[in-house]
């Protein structure tokens, strides 16, 4: 993750975050975080700077999740990646927003809208949008925004439809100054434990 103080199109590189992803019983966890190449005794969601979790694949569960109860209407077709695409709006209620931001002390989950971006011959998302909306007037931020692509990753010999790129701004109430990181997932594996349990006779 290359994270960048940005003011309108200039962008100043700030630094690099490095991370394992660990994707267990529908949670997402992070573990050996560097900065700049460098260990640190933080997690990630304890490194300073403003800060989203979930563009791995909380965000997508939560979009579609029953509680969340999105609205979803028809946003027209559009080529992307090389596929035909359907294109849904939607917009969920704070009340059920399971996306969670944090910026300085302050942590919310935000009412948000945006679009997504699904193959219709699997119906598997191509690509996500989301922005924050209704900002509490406290909140030190007064945009906040994420997109996140996916596509085909070989693991283990077999394609698998996963995040491959995202990217997040986040814009200071009394600033002209934004934060934007620009994030790379590379290097899948699938861990598997393979045991056995012998008996004893007694």
């Amino acid at each position: 993750m290359a994270r960048y103080r940005q003011r309108g199109q200039d962008k100043r590189l700030m630094d690099i975050v490095s991370a394992e992803v660990v994707y267990h019983n529908d949670q997402e966890s992070y573990r050996n975080v560097k900065v700049n190449d460098h260990a640190t005794d933080k997690g990630m969601m304890e490194l300073g700077g403003s800060r989203s979790t979930g563009e791995f694949a909380s965000i997508l569960l939560g979009l579609f999740s029953s509680n969340t109860d999105a609205q979803f209407r028809s946003g027209g077709t559009s080529s992307i990646s090389g596929f035909n695409a359907q294109v849904y709006d939607f917009k969920v209620q704070q009340e059920n927003s399971l996306w969670m931001v944090e910026a300085e002390s302050q942590t919310l989950h935000p009412a948000y809208q945006g679009s997504v971006w699904v193959d219709p011959a699997t119906a598997r998302v191509l690509r996500i949008e989301i922005q924050a909306i209704g900002l509490p007037p406290d909140f030190p931020m007064n945009t906040v925004e994420t997109a996140v692509d996916y596509s085909p990753v070989t693991i283990a010999g077999t394609p698998v439809l996963l995040p491959v790129h995202a990217e997040t701004l986040g814009c200071g109430r009394d600033s002209p100054d934004c934060s934007h990181n620009i994030i790379d997932f590379r290097n899948y594996h699938e861990f598997k434990v393979d045991f056995k349990i012998s008996g004893v006779d007694n």
